[in-house]
């Protein structure tokens, strides 16, 4: 069957969504709050945040680096993917190297999130990833006595700053998506780490970026099949046929060449939610996480907090759940932006068996997306009082496992 294309659809961008949008990003986040617990300028001190460092200095260790501050990325030349063995060694002195503390980040997040609600409610605001957050400023622009959204922008930057000392980059749009398109492709280069894309702006400021990769939506894989295609900018994926991006991508080439036009009609506020009767926690990554060896990790520490806080209430789960969020603009061929699956399992509270069945889910279902959301829950509870060991678990870890739940 040969199919037959058509003329390629138009958008009215009158018609379109016409709000004032903030998307907000902390600069370099981990590495800026270690600065500044330690009163060190987060812009010119080089400090890198990395686990599994070596404590003797003679040793190089084999951390993994996931955060780095601006200096530390020049200097270097390293990025927030990188590892101990990028690094020079001997290690400078210069250099702070800060172990990562994901409790103190996930506060400071609070914090700096209930600064932007001072500037619009609850419905108009949306935390993307644990340094980034969109807010819907259209309404809020009189209240607070601003000509513009630029204006207002600057006010916010200046509030968090003297309430944390954190620096905010923030990209303002029409919709979501160009305000994230502002952020990832201007303002950091802005002296005033600010900058605007409007409907009027996309044939001018999209079109012109000639690596779609550097584009927020299309990652590597993407990439490569849209070169297939012969699409190597923006502009070629504004101008290719919309009929051969859906036959080859299915719901994802739709949503392509309306990005590649700057058209965007989500709103803010939609949050997963895990039910009730539960104990659980999910996660916005900092940044998209492409590599399995990571996402392996963050799926164990969240295992063992929700694991640690099972014991604490004295209770057991018989079903498992993982939810994994693909990459904000990322959609699988069936349409999906994640998957959600669950397992029934022996009533266990152990860190360890949690984190294996909440991995064996994961091998089944992972297919080498973009992830960027992960969420763990523990569901059909069962409570005692006594300590019952399992006869196929190690009795020295549960016991263990018991001990740290108290002291927490």
């Amino acid at each position: 069957m040969v199919m037959q294309f058509g003329v390629n659809p138009g958008f009215d961008y009158t018609k379109e969504p016409s709000r004032d949008i903030l998307c907000i990003d902390c600069k370099s986040f981990y590495s800026s709050v270690e600065c500044v617990e330690r009163g060190l300028n987060p812009l010119k001190t080089k400090l890198v945040v990395m686990s599994y460092h070596s404590d003797d200095s003679s040793q190089r260790g084999s951390g993994l680096i996931l955060a780095s501050s601006p200096a530390a990325k020049k200097a270097y030349g390293i990025s927030n993917v990188s590892r101990s063995r990028d690094l020079p060694f001997p290690y400078p002195e210069d250099l702070v190297i800060a172990p990562p503390r994901m409790a103190l980040y996930m506060r400071k997040n609070m914090e700096i999130n209930n600064i932007y609600k001072k500037y619009a409610d609850e419905q108009n605001h949306s935390v993307y990833s644990i340094d980034e957050s969109f807010v819907d400023v259209t309404d809020s622009l009189k209240l607070f006595g601003a000509k513009d959204a630029r204006e207002l922008a600057r006010m916010i930057q200046t509030d968090v700053y003297r309430q944390t000392g954190i620096f905010t980059t923030i990209g303002i749009g029409d919709n979501p998506l160009l305000a994230k398109f502002a952020l990832d492709l201007e303002s950091k280069k802005n002296s005033d780490m600010k900058a605007e894309w409007r409907y009027e702006d996309v044939q001018q400021k999209l079109w012109s970026v000639e690596n779609i990769t550097d584009v927020w939506g299309i990652g590597r894989r993407t990439a490569i099949r849209l070169n297939r295609m012969g699409i190597f900018t923006m502009h070629d994926l504004a101008h290719a046929n919309y009929y051969q991006l859906k036959q080859n991508f299915g719901v994802l080439g739709t949503q392509l060449y309306a990005h590649s036009w700057g058209i965007d009609r989500s709103f803010l506020g939609q949050k997963y939610k895990i039910k009730s009767k539960s104990i659980g926690n999910s996660q916005v990554l900092n940044r998209d996480y492409t590599r399995r060896k990571e996402i392996e990790i963050v799926i164990k520490e969240m295992a063992d907090q929700v694991a640690t806080r099972l014991r604490r209430t004295g209770a057991k789960a018989e079903v498992v759940s993982l939810w994994i969020g693909f990459s904000m603009g990322y959609i699988d061929r069936s349409g999906s932006r994640g998957f959600h699956q669950q397992m029934k399992v022996p009533a266990t509270n152990s860190s360890k068996q949690i984190a294996n069945y909440l991995l064996q889910i994961f091998d089944r279902h992972y297919k080498y997306q973009d992830i960027r959301n992960v969420g763990v829950n523990c569901s059909k509870l069962v409570y005692s009082n006594a300590l019952q060991l399992d006869l196929f678990e190690d009795p020295n870890e549960q016991v263990k496992d018991l001990k740290i739940a108290i002291m927490l």
